[in-house]
């Protein structure tokens, strides 16, 4: 398995594009960051290249919701740019929200309830219209199950099962499962055993310690056996640091970690 820094998270202290060049002296293969519409591209494309590290995945469309059928247009319109955009940069993957998710990363309320059945069948359709586009470019668009109990109240995708069903819905080897452990852990718990069970459907998978969203062993969580759970299903993916650092400077915090799971 390969790992990846979110820098959204992690070396905070430090400007963005700095974060790119710590990340690549922690030893990290990836980095990662949210949106990108509102980055200098050209800087990162040039950073990505100076520092020799590559971009794993940054999140598609902002202004559309994936499961309403009203925004279905400029949705598919906003995820075809990004798309485009990350086979610019590399990038091995385009994580696709469910819900629009506002710049403090709370979930943007909808005007009108969608029944849960109709928003996957939405979701569903605007994938399989997304899939040949992302397989063209050699993109990966993965669909991210958030915890709607702690961070993210009134987001529409919570189950890492029901987000398995979608992808093998879809039918496209491009269009896969984010599984985020931390998020799944506070939404479902038996980590290892969902993970077994949803296993073929993982495209890019997310670490963080519950409660808290800090680094592994601050919490209830042990990725060494979640980690090597994972591997012994086949998964040789990138796992994405997606946690605030805690107890420690993110430097220490971060290379410690990366050294610690890169041993399991």
């Amino acid at each position: 398995m390969e790992f990846s820094c979110c820098i959204e998270m992690i070396y905070t202290g430090h400007p963005f594009l700095e974060r790119i060049r710590l990340a690549k002296e922690a030893g990290f293969d990836y980095v990662e960051f949210w949106n990108w519409v509102d980055k200098d591209i050209d800087a990162i494309e040039k950073t990505l290249k100076g520092a020799g590290i590559r971009l794993a995945t940054f999140q598609g469309s902002i202004r559309g919701v994936m499961v309403d059928k009203a925004d279905r247009e400029v949705y598919i319109e906003d995820m075809k740019t990004s798309i485009a955009m990350a086979k610019r940069l590399g990038a091995k993957a385009v994580f696709c929200m469910s819900d629009i998710l506002q710049e403090d990363r709370s979930v943007k309320p909808r005007a009108v309830p969608i029944p849960p059945e109709e928003m996957k069948e939405n979701t569903i359709s605007v994938l399989k219209e997304l899939a040949p586009f992302a397989e063209e470019a050699g993109v990966m668009l993965v669909i991210e199950p958030l915890n709607t109990i702690v961070d993210h109240a009134g987001y529409s995708l919570c189950s890492s099962r029901e987000g398995a069903a979608i992808v093998h819905a879809v039918g496209s080897p491009n269009v896969k499962l984010l599984y985020d452990a931390y998020h799944m852990q506070i939404m479902e718990g038996n980590v290892i055993d969902t993970i077994r069970e949803v296993a073929p459907a993982i495209g890019h998978f997310h670490i963080a310690d519950v409660p808290g969203r800090a680094q592994p062993g601050t919490g209830e969580l042990n990725y060494a056996n979640i980690l090597k759970a994972l591997k012994d299903t086949g998964y040789r993916g990138i796992v994405g640091f997606e946690f605030t650092p805690a107890g420690a400077p993110d430097e220490e915090v971060a290379a410690g970690t990366l050294a610690a799971l890169k041993n399991i």
